[in-house]
């Protein structure tokens, strides 16, 4: 498998900016505006992860991995939740991805929870 991200985030200047720095890493990047798109790509690729905002319209970043885990193709998927509020995500949810980055986050530490997730 490549080494391929998607990007789920409805901030479009974000997603264009992680897309950047994460190709200049050596990763194939797709962005998606929000959850629905998000597993619409999810059905046309196989990624290596999925970096995704939890607050977006339509359907949040917590729904899609919900819906992804219900999945047999995509319930492996490993998943980072981005969100400016880390305590809203309950254990629960946080038992259905591998990592929870705290925005703001700095280019090491999101190199660092992409690096252990794939290790």
């Amino acid at each position: 498998m490549s080494r391929s991200i998607l990007i789920v985030d409805d901030e479009y200047g974000l997603a264009d900016m992680l897309s950047m720095l994460l190709e200049t890493r050596g990763f194939e990047c797709t962005v998606a505006i929000d959850g629905a798109l998000g597993l619409a790509q999810l059905e046309k690729k196989r990624f290596s992860l999925v970096l995704t905002d939890v607050m977006m319209p339509r359907m949040d970043g917590l729904e899609m991995v919900r819906r992804m885990r219900a999945l047999d193709h995509l319930a492996d998927v490993p998943v980072i939740v981005m969100t400016a509020v880390p305590s809203g995500v309950s254990p629960h949810e946080r038992a259905l991805v591998q990592g929870v980055l705290a925005k703001p986050f700095g280019q090491a530490e999101l190199a660092r929870a992409i690096e252990l997730v794939l290790a």
